[in-house]
């Protein structure tokens, strides 16, 4: 951006209740504010409409930074330079885990909490999808929804169709993969 111009600055005070211009010898009524520094961002000095653009065209914040230091500086604007954690705290999540158990216990009269379902790979959710199934699913209901796309999609009750019989060949393989699946657990 080139620069500001005129009706670019809007005066944070009237013109009546601004104090006066903090640059001495001016007489003009400082209603436009600018940082005192960069250590002191929320304490101001007050300059008229002249004053106050001259001394954004002097301001640096990064003065006197190295680059490593306005890396960091970057970084750390992501999350408005508060302080973040991890994630995927080992301890954190043991505590998440407990307390979920303890709370399913007083909820469910002393039932123990199910283990959740390991998280799952893509070619498993793909053979999921294929077969439009949820996951966690039984062998049983495995075994009930491939018959019934085998029976729709087969190459003998399809003749001729390519479309079907590849579909019948996705079936095929993401039955074989989640029943490889659920076998291992």
């Amino acid at each position: 951006m080139p620069g500001k111009r005129k009706n670019d600055y809007i005066p944070q005070l009237p013109p009546e209740a601004a104090p006066p211009c903090h640059v001495a010898g001016c007489g003009e009524a400082g209603a436009y504010k600018a940082p005192k520094s960069r250590e002191e961002l929320h304490d101001y000095r007050w300059f008229c409409l002249e004053h106050v653009r001259e001394h954004n065209r002097q301001w640096d914040f990064f003065a006197g930074f190295d680059s490593a230091q306005i890396e960091s500086f970057i970084r750390d604007a992501v999350v408005g330079h508060r302080p973040t954690w991890s994630r995927e705290s080992r301890i954190r999540r043991q505590q998440f885990q407990q307390l979920h158990d303890a709370l399913y216990e007083f909820l469910y009269f002393g039932a123990k909490a199910p283990k959740p379902a390991p998280p799952l790979t893509a070619r498993l959710r793909k053979a999921l999808a294929t077969l439009d199934m949820d996951y966690p699913c039984t062998k049983q209901q495995l075994k009930t929804r491939y018959r019934a796309m085998v029976k729709k999609h087969h190459p003998d009750v399809n003749k001729g169709n390519k479309q079907s019989e590849e579909k019948f060949k996705q079936v095929t393989a993401a039955y074989h993969a989640l029943s490889e699946h659920i076998k291992s657990l």
